[in-house]
C-alpha cells in the first residue's frame, strides 16, 4: 500500500470517552485482525474494529472475510490469537459482527462527510496493524451486489483516497476525532481510490446482534 507507515503502539487517537476504564484508548486496543476458518486450508484474513454498542464493546468486520466460516478468531497486534464468534452477518451490506469477551476497548461511531481528513489502519498477518492518511472524497449511495453476487441492492458507503489491498476488508476509516465512520469493503482496480461501507449501514446489523452464534452463509 502506498504512503503506508507502520502502527506503533504509540500512536493514539484524540481523546473520546469509551465507556469503558481507559478514556485515552489508542488503535493497538481497537483494531485486530480477523481470521476466519472452514473454507480452505489456510484461514481467510481481514481486519475488524471494536465500537461501542450500547453498554457492549463489538468487533465490526467485512461479512465476505468470514462467509462460511467454521470458526473465527482475532489477532492482536502482538500476534496473540483471541477466541471470538460471529454473531451478526449481513451480506448486502457487507458487514458482520464479531463478539469476543476479550475486547474491552471500543470507539463511538459517526456518520462520515465529503471532504474530511482521516485515517485508515490495517492489519495483515506479516505486517500486523500500518494506517495512513486519507480524504473522504465522495459519500455515495451505491447498487451493487451482494457480496454472492446473486442480488442487486442498494449499500451507503463512501469513498477515499488511498491504494489498498485485498487483505485490508474491514479496515476502519477514523475520524480526526478518533471515531468510526466505516470499514472498508472494495478498492478500485483502476484508480487510487478505496471504498467503504458508512456507519449509517453498520448500526442496523449491530441492532441484529443476539446472544446466538449468526449463521454465516457459504463460503465464496
Amino acid at each position: 500500500m502506498s504512503a503506508r507507515i507502520t502502527v506503533i503502539a504509540a500512536l493514539t487517537l484524540a481523546t473520546v470517552a469509551c465507556g469503558v476504564d481507559d478514556p485515552l484508548t489508542a488503535v493497538d486496543h481497537v483494531v485486530v485482525g480477523v481470521a476466519a476458518e472452514g473454507c480452505s486450508l489456510e484461514p481467510a484474513f481481514g481486519t475488524g474494529v471494536a465500537v461501542l454498542h450500547g453498554d457492549e464493546v463489538l468487533v465490526v468486520t467485512s461479512a465476505h472475510t468470514v462467509a462460511g466460516s467454521d470458526e473465527v478468531s482475532l489477532r492482536r497486534p502482538s500476534g496473540l490469537a483471541v477466541s471470538a464468534e460471529v454473531v451478526a452477518f449481513d451480506p448486502d451490506r457487507d458487514v458482520a459482527v464479531i463478539r469476543s469477551d476479550e475486547m474491552r476497548y471500543g470507539r463511538p461511531m459517526s456518520e462520515p462527510s465529503t471532504g474530511a481528513a482521516a485515517t485508515a489502519v490495517a492489519w495483515s498477518p506479516d505486517v500486523g496493524l500500518e494506517s495512513f492518511d486519507t480524504t473522504i472524497t465522495r459519500l455515495l449511495r451505491v447498487t451493487i451486489e451482494d457480496i454472492y453476487i446473486e442480488d442487486v441492492v442498494e449499500r451507503r458507503a463512501f469513498e477515499f483516497d488511498g491504494a489498498i489491498t485485498a487483505g485490508d476488508s474491514g479496515a476502519p476509516i477514523f475520524a480526526e476525532t478518533g471515531d468510526v465512520l466505516g470499514i472498508v469493503y472494495a478498492r478500485s482496480r483502476d484508480r487510487g481510490v478505496g471504498f467503504a461501507v458508512s456507519t449509517t449501514e453498520i448500526r442496523p446489523v449491530l441492532d441484529s446482534v443476539t446472544d446466538s452464534r449468526a449463521d454465516t452463509g457459504r463460503c465464496i
